[in-house]
């Protein structure tokens, strides 16, 4: 079967000759005067427009036209570029994921992205992403093997409205909603330049009478920063709403199913024997309440507008599905008297910030208030940093069975408990500070293979327990 992408792809092709458009802007700059002789020299040259133009759209067509898709039962090649050719070869059997992705604007057109992926490739990159046609998409899901009815697993986890809404809630951040807010910006044009600032403006009035109203003990600055923070939150929230609500997951033994998405629906097909570990993660208030999010490493899954997430929201004993006991048993555990190794930057950070404010009458300058909000800015994070990584001692460590591992640290205030087959452990490394050197104590570092960094570290285990688990993978990947 022989194809083309869909004729919107001409619009990408011209579009990475639009610098061509700078003749047409530099001629109309030496000519145009804002008088009927100088408006009468640039009509009088538009020709030349007219044909930078054309030549930018007859090279996207051309571009299209020699550009070929031939799907068979056991492969997928294409071939695109006019002088220098480059095909490219895609076994059916080699693909770790596959990826629709049907965006709201590209409806009227009947057209969607497929992503194919696999274990080669570039960071972070699809292997192969096609502009199809519906029809044409749905011929390679076709070829791509699915999870059979008759074998499928029907005690998965389901996630529903409150499953999303918590995902959301706790995995949404300030930081993210700013760069959202700013992408947006910056890549929106006029029209969405126009919005943020109304929005902005908005924002920033509602904010003014917060302050007014009920935070006017504190510095104005601090408020105002606080308040257009949680707003930037807001959007990040509402962000993963909208792209992971209706999400449903299906699986047999050897594929796995995702959907998800309003506005950009994903339906990923995944092979499961090409995951390389899956991470359950939790916050302090999800281990409290016995809840996990499930991710996965997996190629072309999870790339940057997503989380590598195949559930959302589920409770902690579902684990056992996934490799797991559920009550995170580590035989290799962080001795206690490791206290310091977890929570001495914390608590430096709250002595610090303890002398910069009894000391703040002679920096800089003297405000009190602002100086006393900045300490109390500063302790809540770090005193949530001792809970988090004080809960981290007695929860991190690893246990190494025959056909897997399974490792439980913690990084920044998320906790990973990460199972994986012992031959994807890649790297195992052994680190001490000198301190670790005197009580013979070692921090084990653990790489697991995949197209991102996955590096999980567990310190404050004993040295010999360490040399142990080194050993113990090592002769496995030998």
């Amino acid at each position: 079967m022989k194809f083309r992408e869909h004729r919107l792809r001409i619009a990408r092709y011209c579009a990475k000759n639009l610098w061509l458009l700078l003749f047409p802007l530099f001629r109309g700059i030496t000519v145009l005067k804002f008088d009927l002789s100088g408006i009468y020299r640039w009509v009088k040259g538009a020709w030349l427009d007219i044909v930078v133009i054309l030549v930018i759209l007859i090279y996207g067509y051309i571009q299209w036209r020699f550009s070929e898709i031939i799907l068979t039962d056991k492969e997928l090649r294409r071939k695109k570029g006019i002088i220098f050719r480059t095909e490219t070869l895609m076994p059916i059997d080699s693909i770790s994921s596959a990826a629709v992705e049907t965006l709201f604007f590209l409806i009227p057109f009947k057209a969607v992205n497929i992503r194919l992926d696999t274990g080669a490739g570039f960071y972070k990159s699809a292997d192969m992403k096609l502009l199809l046609t519906k029809k044409e998409a749905e011929e390679i899901m076709k070829r791509i093997p699915d999870v059979k009815k008759e074998n499928i697993i029907k005690d998965l986890p389901k996630s529903g409205a409150v499953s999303i809404i918590l995902f959301s809630f706790f995995f949404s951040s300030g930081f993210s909603g700013a760069v959202y807010i700013a992408a947006f910006f910056l890549k929106g044009g006029d029209i969405a330049r126009d919005i943020v600032s109304l929005a902005f403006e908005r924002v920033t009035r509602q904010a003014e009478m917060i302050y007014t109203s009920l935070l006017s003990g504190i510095p104005k600055a601090a408020a105002m920063t606080a308040l257009l923070f949680v707003a930037a939150w807001l959007v990040s929230f509402v962000k993963n709403l909208l792209m992971y609500a209706c999400f449903s997951i299906s699986a047999d033994r050897d594929f796995i199913n995702v959907a998800f998405g309003i506005l950009k629906r994903c339906r990923h097909r995944i092979r499961i024997l090409h995951i390389n570990y899956i991470d359950l993660r939790q916050n302090l208030i999800m281990k409290i309440g016995g809840a996990v999010a499930v991710n996965i490493s997996c190629p072309g899954y999870g790339y940057d507008s997503h989380f590598p997430v195949l559930l959302p929201m589920s409770r902690e004993k579902k684990a056992e599905l996934f490799g797991t006991d559920g009550k995170n048993e580590m035989k290799y555990r962080p001795a206690w008297t490791s206290f310091f190794s977890y929570t001495g930057a914390p608590l430096c950070g709250m002595i610090l910030t303890a002398l910069l404010y009894h000391f703040s009458d002679y920096i800089l300058w003297d405000d009190r208030g602002l100086w006393k909000f900045l300490a109390i800015a500063a302790y809540i994070p770090l005193g949530w940093f001792i809970v988090v990584k004080t809960a981290a001692l007695f929860i991190s460590g690893i246990t190494i069975y025959s056909d897997r591992i399974v490792l439980c640290s913690v990084s920044g205030t998320i906790f990973h408990t990460v199972i994986a087959e012992r031959r994807n452990a890649a790297i195992v490394q052994i680190k001490q500070n000198i301190i670790q050197q005197i009580f013979r104590k070692c921090s084990v570092v653990i790489w697991f293979t995949g197209e991102t960094p996955a590096r999980y570290k567990v310190k404050g285990l004993w040295l010999k327990d360490g040399i142990k688990i080194s050993e113990m993978l090592k002769c496995n990947n030998m």
